[in-house]
């Protein structure tokens, strides 16, 4: 990564904040961060490249929180118990499932009691790597409310349908009221049903938001930059499978904290994004039709990611610049 030169003054001015320290706020530009973990940018002179616009992204790497780690040792437990269990196939078969009812039941108790647990360990993260890019050409977040329907009709129906008599009779007469013969007799006369219907909200969903961006490397350097950048963001979304509890589980993808910079600081005219989780990403390494340098590295890469956030951003959140 190389260190590139950013001047603190312009016409002779001080610029304040902005220095050639890399602990300072553009330190990421120096191939630094602030975490003193790997940091990767693109393209080499970024800042000047965007005139101070920049996103970066930082890596996390989830701590399992107590209710997953239990969880995960009664389920493990309980399977290493039936796998080795004596007796011929038909008894262990026997086994496994004995002990597979076991384990659903600890399981059960192992959630009830965490979640009643008034020492419940929150849920960390750990920064890992850093990545610094230019600003793509379409910053784009979607918002959306879900919104159902009912009528007059179906809230009486369902009121009325456990008690005995009559809820039997309102069916009937629903299903009566319903009826293309009805609804025929009723438009000869020159009148329709009016199902009284209302609007009714049903709640928001997790944003869903998408960044693509277009690698054209300039030295080998650079190209050996974006092939780790590259790396770090299809590594990032990825599992591991937890071969040490017999393949069982996975050991979940990192998270990712975006933001949106401007001179080294938050752009507060961009909406801030909560964590996040890489859901798809899409490398195309011959966008324009292959083409590559003589050391095999492609000519121009273009990478297409998806994020979900994790968290649901109401009114508060908003509020608050999300």
């Amino acid at each position: 990564m190389a260190i590139i030169s950013i001047p603190d003054s312009l016409g002779g001015v001080a610029i304040p904040g902005i220095t050639n320290v890399p602990g300072g706020p553009l330190g990421v530009l120096f191939g630094t961060s602030r975490y003193d973990i790997a940091a990767y940018k693109y393209p080499k002179d970024l800042s000047s490249a965007t005139k101070g616009h920049f996103i970066h992204f930082t890596i996390n790497k989830v701590e399992p929180i107590k209710l997953v780690t239990d969880i995960k040792n009664t389920i493990t437990s309980g399977y290493e118990l039936a796998s080795t269990s004596g007796g011929d196939t038909l008894q262990k078969g026997v086994n496994f499932i004995r002990t597979g009812a076991q384990v659903l039941a600890d399981t059960t108790q192992t959630v009830i009691k965490a979640t009643t647990d008034s020492s419940f360990t929150q849920r960390k993260k750990t920064p890992i790597k850093t990545i610094a890019l230019y600003m793509p050409d379409t910053v784009a977040f979607p918002y959306a409310a879900s919104y159902g329907s009912t009528s007059l009709k179906d809230v009486i129906v369902s009121a009325t349908s456990a008690v005995p008599g009559i809820g039997k009779i309102t069916s009937t007469v629903s299903s009566i009221v319903d009826s293309p013969a009805t609804r025929l007799l009723l438009n000869v006369s020159g009148l329709a049903i009016n199902p009284r219907e209302q609007v009714l909200f049903d709640g928001i969903t997790f944003r869903e938001y998408q960044l693509a961006f277009t690698f054209t490397p300039t030295s080998q350097e650079e190209a050996i930059e974006v092939r780790n950048i590259i790396k770090e963001f299809r590594s990032a979304m990825a599992p591991t499978i937890n071969s040490g509890k017999a393949g069982m589980f996975y050991d979940i993808p990192n998270s990712f904290d975006i933001d949106f910079l401007f001179n080294g600081r938050r752009n507060r005219h961009i909406s801030r994004v909560a964590e996040s989780v890489m859901t798809a990403i899409d490398v195309n390494y011959a966008p324009n039709g292959w083409s590559a340098h003589t050391d095999g590295a492609p000519v121009q890469t273009t990478v297409t990611m998806n994020f979900r956030e994790i968290e649901l951003i109401d009114k508060n959140m908003i509020n608050q610049g999300y």
